[in-house]
């Protein structure tokens, strides 16, 4: 069983630029039917980040598609994305990013929060790409 992911963007402006723009691009991804969605609460802090997506999962040198949101509403609740040691990008509250993430040998893709405490949830759908 195949499954398809289908995503559009849509950058459209009026008034900020001289000229109007308008841009639209559609794009479907074959993935792997035993895709994973879930919600977690990151508790974790930047000394010991989480391995949420270990390279073992989904094989070494593999495309895999990767959806993650910062589920929180309150303010400076962020979430640290990491691949390997490596800090890639920080969602701030209701922020969310989508991407492909080139698999390899000891990269694992690793969040952290900035509140061990309570944590911040993050959602999260992931799945390889055919």
């Amino acid at each position: 069983i195949m499954a398809s992911i289908n995503t559009r963007l849509s950058l459209k402006t009026k008034n900020v630029f001289t000229n109007t723009l308008n841009l639209r691009y559609d794009k479907a991804f074959a993935i792997d039917a035993d895709a994973e969605r879930a919600v977690k609460t990151i508790t974790q802090a930047s000394g010991s980040p989480l391995t949420l997506l270990p390279v073992s999962n989904y094989g070494n040198e593999k495309n895999v598609f990767i959806f993650l949101r910062n589920r929180s509403s309150t303010a400076a609740k962020y979430i640290y994305l990491m691949v390997g040691s490596q800090l890639i990008m920080r969602l701030s509250p209701g922020q969310y990013c989508l991407f492909p993430w080139f698999t390899q040998t000891s990269d694992d893709f690793k969040v952290y929060s900035n509140d061990a405490s309570n944590g911040v949830n993050l959602e999260y759908f992931v799945g390889k790409m055919k």
